[in-house]
């Protein structure tokens, strides 16, 4: 399995602060993964003040992708980003740690 973040444009008149709405449209994003059989997991999607939503999946591959924004009608520009890693404060090094690099 690997991550996806999936880039697209709020759609037209989606105003993700209208509880109802943001069910609506996440019940058709939840019908469209359900429909992949297993292949693919939502984890979160994020709606930024620049009307864009950020989608983190996981799935089976990149064509899992194809299927599900068939499945949930999406149309318009959607970009795919390959996840390589997470990165967060669980990772950081202990205070005082210098890097190989900096030590020449």
């Amino acid at each position: 399995m690997i991550k996806i973040l999936i880039e697209r444009d709020l759609p037209a008149g989606f105003d993700v602060t209208d509880d109802a709405q943001a069910a609506r449209h996440a019940r058709i994003a939840l019908d469209a993964i359900v429909a992949t059989q297993g292949k693919m997991h939502w984890l979160c999607t994020f709606a930024t003040d620049d009307r864009k939503l950020f989608g983190l999946v996981v799935v089976e591959s990149e064509q899992v992708i194809e299927q599900y924004v068939r499945n949930a009608g999406i149309g318009g520009n959607v970009k795919i980003h390959r996840v390589l890693r997470t990165l967060d404060p669980a990772l950081a090094a202990p205070p005082g740690f210098e890097p190989l690099s900096a030590k020449g």
